[in-house]
C-alpha cells in the first residue's frame, strides 16, 4: 500500500509539473520600468528564471520550450544586453547535457538556418561564446561549440570573402579574387547532379532580376562544382554567361575555407568581394535582391 501511495504521489507530481507547464512562464516585468528598453532588457535576463532546466520531458515540447526559445530571438531585437542574457541562458543549459544539445539543435534551426525566419548569424555567435564562457563546460562539448564558432566566425558579414582557385571548363585557372563585377559576385556552390542544386538553379534562371543584373555587368556567377571536377560537372555544363568552374582539389571541404551548411550554399558579395549573405538558400538570395530596387534602372 505504502508503494502504492508513493507512486501515486509521484505521478500527481508530474501531472501538476506539466498542467503548470503548459505554455512557457514569462516572468513579470515590474512596473517602475517604464521605457521600452528598461522592460525589454529585464524580460531578457529574467526570461528563463521560471523554466525548469532539469526537466527533461520538456525537451522538444513545441508549445512550451521551442515556442518560448522563438519568442526569446524575437525580442533580441530591442535588447541592448543581449550578451548578458544568452550568458545567463548559457549557465542554466549547461547544467544538463541534454538540455544543452536540445538548446544548440534550436540554436541552429532559428538562427544559424537562412530557411528560419529568425535567421540571425550574430546572434547565433552571441550564444556560442556565451556557453564557452561557461567554466564547467563539459570538454568534448566545448571542443563541438568551439568548432561550430569557428565556421561562423569564417567569411563573415562585411568580411572580404576567403580567396580560392578554381578550374575552368576550358582547361585554365582562375580566382575568386580575380573576378570582375559592377555590383555583385554569387558564388553558387553545388553538384551539376544534385536535383536540388538543379532546382536552385533553375530559379535563378527564371529570375527577372538575376537576368537583368547579369546581362549588364552588374553580377557575376559563379558556378562552381565543390565535389571535384567530377564527370557530371564535365558532362553537364553552367548557363551561358555563368563562370563555369570546379574545386579541383576539393578544398573547400577539405581546408573548410567556407562554412556550407548544406548544397546548393549561396554566397552574395560586393564588387569588392565583401560578403553581404553567407551560406543561404536560394529563396532568400533572391529576396534579398528583389527587396534592394536600386539594382534596376
Amino acid at each position: 500500500m505504502k508503494r502504492i501511495v508513493a507512486l501515486t504521489i509521484v505521478l500527481l507530481s508530474a501531472l501538476i509539473s506539466m498542467a503548470q507547464q503548459d505554455s512557457f512562464p514569462l516572468p513579470e516585468v515590474p512596473c517602475r520600468l517604464t521605457t521600452p528598453a528598461e522592460r525589454a532588457n529585464y524580460l531578457a535576463l529574467h526570461y528563463w528564471d521560471h523554466y525548469d532546466f532539469t526537466d527533461n520531458t520538456l525537451i522538444g515540447n513545441q508549445d512550451v520550450s521551442e515556442q518560448g526559445f522563438s519568442n526569446y530571438i524575437s525580442i533580441m531585437s530591442g535588447v541592448t544586453q543581449q550578451r548578458e542574457a544568452f550568458d545567463r541562458l548559457a549557465g542554466k543549459i549547461t547544467r544538463n547535457d541534454k538540455m544543452l544539445n536540445y538548446f544548440l539543435d534550436l540554436a541552429d534551426q532559428y538562427l544559424a538556418e537562412s530557411h528560419s525566419p529568425l535567421y540571425d548569424e550574430e546572434l547565433y555567435i552571441i550564444m556560442l561564446n556565451s556557453i564557452l564562457s561557461v567554466q564547467h563546460l563539459d570538454a568534448t562539448k566545448r571542443i563541438q561549440v568551439q568548432y561550430n564558432l569557428d565556421m561562423a566566425m569564417k567569411n563573415r558579414i562585411g568580411e572580404v570573402a576567403a580567396d580560392i582557385t578554381m578550374l575552368l571548363r576550358d582547361g585554365t585557372y582562375t580566382t575568386l579574387s580575380s573576378i570582375k563585377s559592377n555590383q555583385y559576385i554569387l558564388l553558387y556552390m553545388g553538384n551539376p547532379d544534385c536535383n536540388v542544386c538543379n532546382f536552385a538553379k533553375n530559379q535563378l534562371l527564371a529570375s527577372a532580376i538575376i537576368t537583368h543584373l547579369v546581362s549588364c555587368g552588374d553580377l557575376a556567377i559563379i558556378s562552381l562544382c565543390i565535389e571535384g571536377c567530377t564527370q557530371a560537372w564535365q558532362d553537364i555544363p553552367a548557363p551561358g554567361g555563368w563562370i563555369d568552374a570546379c574545386d579541383e582539389n576539393q578544398a573547400i571541404y577539405e581546408e573548410e575555407i567556407y562554412d556550407i551548411a548544406q548544397v546548393p550554399s549561396f554566397y552574395l558579395l560586393d564588387h569588392d568581394r565583401k560578403v553581404i549573405l553567407r551560406d543561404v538558400h536560394v529563396e532568400y538570395l533572391l529576396q534579398y535582391l528583389s527587396s534592394h530596387k536600386n539594382v534596376f534602372p
